[in-house]
């Protein structure tokens, strides 16, 4: 692939783990985010070192994500992007993204997070109230919240998202009406919300188990979901992916690239990349992962060849996530695949269901489907 790729840099410390999180994730240890960022910088160097500046890998987003990376110092990120920036061709216009926690961050450090080059804030505020805040185990408050989006503003970010979590146990329609209200208040230029998933080994879903809390029906959720693309709407935001609405020129150029089947490189533990002919993931285990490359090894544990179907199928799925969906003509010409012909009986179901819909050369899911998206994409799975 000649088109550049994105750069994640998974950061797996956190103040605590919440409630419903299943990402590689651990408590802060100084000693421990030393080797890392090392460790780090090391697997950088490994796949990008020893190239000419030529045969460097072409670079234009860079995204730390977690865990929460704020929990680095402004020196620990900074010698990771010198890092990229050394082994890789970086080009001078890179969306580089920091996910934090409302709560981890001071105007002194948002400032200096600016000057290192950080220039996309996206901040996990899940939800203006408190008690549902408390509920999942964040450990920032709304007003904190309120706050830190002011502090990015002052320090001169001007690409600032909020992640929000729809669906959460006993959550009221309510409730999640004042969550869109604060969060369209703040004129963030991105909005990303994720219906919440339950993993068995999760506390709030033991805690749904025991009794403790109820979790919403399904028909409540999607009524939140419709109440969020109404409201975007009114606002400005452009419906760009199904979880992500974005104001014009401000949609993450970094998650893009996932879902329009760009290459990525990764790093970090639980980490995963993808060339255009393969995905691999590193291991979920930070000491293993720390132990194998200072041991000059490949903290890989899973890497996948791709056949030209596999890459098919992943393009139609990952297209039909996006606002402008796939475009038929474009899939022929670059699979070889006439989707029409090579699921028809899928495509007839979908359709009849009302979950997609086909103009002309284009096949898009409709607003039915995106609540339903799952069993939309298994179709082509």
């Amino acid at each position: 692939m000649n088109e550049p790729a994105g750069i994640y840099l998974h950061i797996p410390f956190c103040a605590t783990r919440c409630h419903y999180c299943n990402f590689a994730t651990g408590g802060y240890e100084s000693e421990l985010a030393r080797r890392y960022v090392a460790a780090m910088t090391k697997e950088i160097s490994d796949a990008g070192g020893g190239k000419s500046d030529a045969e460097k890998i072409p670079a234009d987003t860079i995204y730390f994500g977690g865990g929460t990376p704020t929990t680095l110092s402004i020196e620990q990120l900074k010698s990771i992007i010198e890092a990229c920036r050394l082994h890789f061709d970086i080009a001078g216009d890179t969306e580089v993204t920091a996910e934090a926690n409302p709560g981890s961050v001071s105007q002194e450090y948002l400032e200096r997070l600016l000057d290192i080059g950080v220039n996309r804030l996206s901040f996990g505020v899940q939800s203006f109230d408190d008690g549902e805040l408390q509920m999942i185990g964040r450990t920032h408050s709304a007003a904190e919240a309120r706050e830190a989006v002011g502090m990015a503003r002052s320090a001169g970010f001007d690409n600032i998202s909020i992640d929000l979590i729809a669906g959460l146990p006993e959550q009221k329609v309510e409730t999640w009406s004042r969550n869109l209200e604060e969060s369209f208040a703040l004129e963030p230029d991105h909005i990303s919300v994720y219906l919440l998933e339950l993993y068995k080994d999760a506390p709030l879903h033991h805690r749904i188990e025991r009794g403790e809390l109820r979790a919403i029906d399904d028909e409540k959720a999607v009524e939140m979901y419709f109440e969020l693309m109404d409201e975007a709407e009114k606002h400005g935001f452009d419906h760009y992916e199904i979880s992500n609405w974005g104001r014009p020129g401000r949609y993450s150029r970094h998650n893009l690239k996932y879902w329009a089947g760009a290459p990525y490189q990764a790093f970090g533990v639980s980490a995963a990349g993808y060339d255009g002919l393969s995905r691999w993931s590193n291991t979920r285990n930070i000491h293993e992962y720390l132990e194998k490359v200072e041991r000059e090894e490949s903290p890989v544990a899973e890497r996948i060849q791709l056949d030209d179907d596999d890459r098919q199928s992943a393009s139609v799925f990952l297209n039909l996530r996006l606002k402008n969906g796939v475009d038929l003509k474009q899939h022929l010409t670059r699979f070889g695949v006439d989707v029409r012909q090579r699921y028809r009986d899928e495509l007839e179901r979908l359709l009849d269901a009302g979950l997609i819909e086909i103009n002309a050369d284009r096949m898009a899911i409709t607003r039915k489907g995106k609540v339903l998206a799952n069993e939309v994409f298994a179709a082509f799975v």
